[in-house]
């Protein structure tokens, strides 16, 4: 006779100890691997750039590693190597101690080695079903990022490009070769 899994909530998944690099997929507790070097580098210089914009014209927050609870029954807890998210969405009560109750606006995934494509196109479909508007996939290998839309649609901007995202970021702009450059 065969045990039934009991699945995690949310809630029981944040007071777990060490969850530091997991994410709770469909109920269950998924480790992740630590970053590596390149990846943390690519992930602060995005964070660098977009917080400075996102500050100076006011439109919201930017930040790294945090949970957002992208799904319910079962609960999913996805964790943005960098996040945006519009200032009129911070809930009343402001930026939470736990995990955001939201989707980000903006989900920026530095695509590792060891990253598989089937876990990335999850990741893609659990932030647009949530409410996502927009997913950066940064390539540090390739120098290249893909923004993916809910639609499907996908944009490849390589190193020479500049980055822009004018429905959810009007007005901010990058060279993609001033993040992905190591």
């Amino acid at each position: 006779m065969a045990v039934a899994k009991k699945l995690l909530t949310a809630e029981e998944f944040w007071e777990l100890p060490g969850h530091e690099h997991a994410e709770l997929v469909r109920g269950e507790v998924v480790e992740r691997m630590p970053p590596g070097g390149i990846h943390g580098e690519v992930a602060a210089e995005i964070t660098y750039i977009l917080k400075a914009w996102v500050k100076r014209e006011g439109l919201g927050r930017v930040g790294q590693e945090a949970g957002f609870v992208v799904g319910r029954n079962p609960d999913k807890v996805r964790v943005p190597d960098v996040y945006f998210i519009r200032r009129e969405r911070i809930p009343a009560e402001g930026v939470p101690e736990g995990f955001w109750p939201i989707a980000p606006d903006l989900v920026v995934e530095v695509i590792s080695p060891s990253d598989t494509v089937e876990v990335v196109r999850e990741k893609l479909e659990d932030y647009f079903a949530a409410g996502s508007s927009e997913i950066w996939l940064v390539y540090p290998r390739a120098k290249l990022i893909e923004v993916c839309s809910p639609s499907g649609v996908t944009r490849v901007f390589r190193q020479e490009d500049t980055l822009e995202s004018p429905h959810l970021l009007p007005g901010f702009s990058c060279k993609v070769g001033e993040v992905v450059s190591l």
